[in-house]
């Protein structure tokens, strides 16, 4: 794989989904491809408006496992 290779999103159909990992976030960076990189941006912001931040959720998450558990124990 050569450095110029981007992990953006493809050109292609508009229903091609590229999931928004750190990864591909890096290697659309790395590619240096502007448009892209503001493609990108801007369906991470949609899906931060549509699933929120999911991190936090996991966390809550996450807590709610450990009660259950304390409880099942």
């Amino acid at each position: 794989m050569s450095e110029s290779t981007s992990y953006c999103p493809p050109e292609g159909p508009p229903h091609h989904v590229v999931p928004l990992y750190g990864v591909t976030i890096h290697h659309c960076i790395a590619g240096g491809d502007l448009q892209k990189m503001k493609d990108l941006c801007v369906e991470g912001e949609k899906y931060l408006a549509e699933h929120g931040d999911v991190r936090a959720a996991l966390e809550v998450l996450k807590a709610e496992i450990a009660k259950a558990e304390a409880k099942a124990g």
